[in-house]
């Protein structure tokens, strides 16, 4: 996972994370944001339809082991559950491949969501903005002069009753190429847009309901419910751009219309949570990476996901080293 070749994405990657600490504080050890969360391990079981779209190996084995995690907003590790700046939770797939045939190295990809379909900005710029707005206590300034920026902002963030019971959003589109030639510029390419949805299906809590959780209430029901047997579970899903209908891949803001086909790509089941020391060692040293670097899923053309990377790979450096 290397930087960005660009030193002004680098150089806005650290901005960016010196304004999360300028908004949480310094937590050594901890992510700068979506710091509180837990690991678990699974499997991702693809569709048919998923091997159509993609050579990736993960849509076409018959099943591949997964590490996710699920985590609450901000850069405080001890927020409590309840609390509003914990929304939107976040949910990151790591997919666990078979080693590079001619290297024998591990090799991996991840999907990261949150659990709205929305973003402050499109651009790395406007990112660094909102965020050095929000820690500089301007910004209901700046969202009076971003709609980006108020639509996050405003976008209903209700409580799930659980992790298992939200949906789930990736930011960023991705290229989708089938073909023995993917990777080379051949085969059939797809833009798509992830969505993870609970085979359950979602659930909120009331005002009132929210009244009466604990300040873990959401780690101790994922715990609880692996614990009694009951394995979390979700639908893995592609929205299907139709470029030839103005749909947009490199503006994470500009959404493509409901009506778009959604494809189903697999099936999500965890079955196991980590232990907390298990899961606290994992999640330092383990870096996310929204960009794929696997077969058949590319990076569309959407800046944000250079800058994502970075922010991603520079926080992780700094974590393993407190």
């Amino acid at each position: 996972m290397p930087l960005p070749e660009d030193p002004k994405l680098v150089e806005t990657s650290n901005s960016i994370l010196d304004a999360f600490k300028g908004i949480f504080g310094s937590h050594p050890g901890f992510r700068p944001a979506h710091a509180k969360g837990a690991l678990l391990t699974g499997t991702f079981t693809p569709t048919p339809q998923a091997s159509l779209l993609s050579s990736a190996p993960h849509f076409n084995h018959p099943s591949t082991p997964i590490l996710a995690r699920f985590s609450s907003s901000t850069g405080i590790p001890i927020l409590p559950d309840t609390d509003p700046n914990g929304q939107p939770r976040g949910l990151a797939i790591r997919f666990q491949l078979p080693p590079d045939p001619s290297t024998n190295r591990r090799r991996h990809t991840d999907i990261i969501t949150h659990a709205v379909d929305a973003f402050p900005a499109a651009t790395p710029e406007e990112t660094l903005a909102f965020f050095s707005a929000v820690r500089d206590g301007q910004i209901a300034e700046h969202v009076a002069s971003h709609p980006n920026a108020l639509t996050f902002v405003q976008i209903p963030k209700p409580f799930p009753v659980g992790f298992g019971r939200e949906k789930y959003f990736a930011v960023n589109a991705f290229k989708f190429v089938n073909g023995s030639s993917a990777g080379t510029g051949g085969g059939k390419e797809t833009y798509i847009r992830y969505r993870i949805t609970p085979v359950k299906g979602t659930s909120y809590l009331s005002e009132t309901d929210l009244k009466e959780k604990s300040p873990s209430y959401l780690f101790e029901e994922l715990a609880d419910s692996i614990s009694s047997g009951d394995p979390i579970e979700f639908i893995l899903s592609a929205q299907i751009a139709d470029l030839s209908k103005g749909d947009v891949t490199n503006d994470n803001t500009a959404k493509w219309p409901e009506e778009r086909e959604i494809v189903e790509l697999g099936r999500i089941k965890l079955e196991k949570l980590l232990d907390k020391e298990e899961s606290e060692r994992l999640s330092k040293e383990i870096i996310f990476d929204p960009i794929p670097r696997v077969e058949g899923v590319e990076a569309s053309d959407d800046p944000l996901l250079e800058l994502r990377a970075g922010v991603y790979l520079l926080s992780g450096r700094e974590r393993r080293a407190a």
